[in-house]
């Protein structure tokens, strides 16, 4: 019963921060946090921000969503254009409000680690298969109502 409590609490958290929050993709202060920030996930790696939209373009022409035309433009845009730039900003400015210097720093160290560097490897397919798993079960239980 914790574990349901925590969860409702989890869920909730992140509704108001989704209902609260304001992209703000102005330009970032260029000192010292912004700089770990950007080593950290320059260490990080793995799938990426940058990555997931690309990776949303790309299925969006396949799907016949977008025109070969208008899926040019976006990749553009998002891998030199300033769309990149604008999501760079954003990506930073949400850590800079979540995480302390000290605490990016911490993570900096965990993401050199192998374990570090395996969790960052494999988060995107642990990721999708946690979804498609709730996606499987959903389904059975319709199907055994």
């Amino acid at each position: 019963m914790c574990s349901t409590k925590s969860a409702v609490g989890n869920i909730s958290k992140l509704a108001s921060s989704l209902k609260d929050f304001k992209v703000n993709t102005s330009p970032v202060p260029e000192d010292q946090l912004t700089h770990k920030i950007r080593k950290l996930r320059e260490i990080k790696g793995g799938f990426n921000f940058n990555e997931a939209i690309l990776f949303k373009i790309g299925e969006d022409l396949s799907k016949g969503d977008l025109t070969q035309l208008d899926g040019e433009k976006l990749d553009h845009y998002f891998k030199l254009g300033q769309g990149k730039a604008d999501l760079d900003n954003a990506v930073i400015w949400i850590y800079r409000d979540l995480f302390s210097s000290s605490e990016i720093r911490k993570l900096t160290k965990f993401y050199r680690s192998s374990a570090g560097q395996k969790l960052s490897e494999n988060f995107p397919i642990i990721m999708l298969e946690s979804l498609r798993s709730a996606e499987e079960i959903m389904k059975n239980l319709k199907k055994s109502e």
